[in-house]
């Protein structure tokens, strides 16, 4: 008689080699979880114009010098122009205009914050001064006034205050991104 040997898919070999390949998606995933976490655990500060604002991290994705928005006309005064970044166009906003201040020109010391493509608009945002990382156990809640809470757009999570006195808003830009008057960028008609 004769014996034949014969491959059966699913032997040890091939069972380690996916073994293998299940360990390190997992540990991969671990890794990216860990990110995340480490993430949401920051803060990204930055001034624009009159107030000091705070993003979480996982929600930026860099800061651009020397980019100068290309206006847009008929547009709101918050509402800078466009930059093309990478071959993609971004709008780019003056939050600290959108919140109500008065609106500025383009200064040569400001930036740009890009935000993250997971957000639901691809967008920038003015900063004019000082960005940095934050972590959330160094700030306290401010105790908000009865007027101030009950003014306080949806779009701003919380007031803080960090170890030196600084007073930030949190921004929840999904929020922010969701509002029709955010996303209705054009000059009302003037009669």
């Amino acid at each position: 008689t004769c014996l034949r040997l014969m491959h059966v898919p699913g032997t040890s070999a091939e069972q380690l080699g996916t073994l293998q390949a299940f360990q390190l998606q997992l540990t991969e995933r671990l890794r990216s979880a860990q990110q995340v976490q480490q993430r949401e655990q920051f803060y990204l500060a930055c001034a624009m114009g009159t107030r000091r604002w705070l993003f979480e991290l996982g929600h930026t994705d860099q800061i651009l010098a020397g980019e100068i928005p290309t206006p847009v006309p008929f547009t709101r005064p918050w509402f800078l122009g466009l930059v093309n970044h990478r071959g993609q166009l971004i709008n780019v906003i003056d939050l600290d205009g959108f919140a109500g201040a008065a609106p500025r020109p383009w200064q040569r010391e400001d930036r740009l914050l890009v935000l993250s493509s997971d957000l639901p608009l691809r967008c920038a945002l003015r900063v004019t001064y000082s960005a940095s990382v934050i972590d959330r156990t160094h700030l306290r809640p401010a105790t908000p006034s009865a007027t101030e809470a009950d003014h306080r757009p949806s779009w701003l999570l919380h007031r803080f205050i960090a170890a030196d006195g600084t007073d930030y808003l949190s921004v929840d830009l999904v929020a922010l991104m969701a509002l029709p008057a955010f996303l209705d960028i054009a000059q009302p008609d003037i009669h």
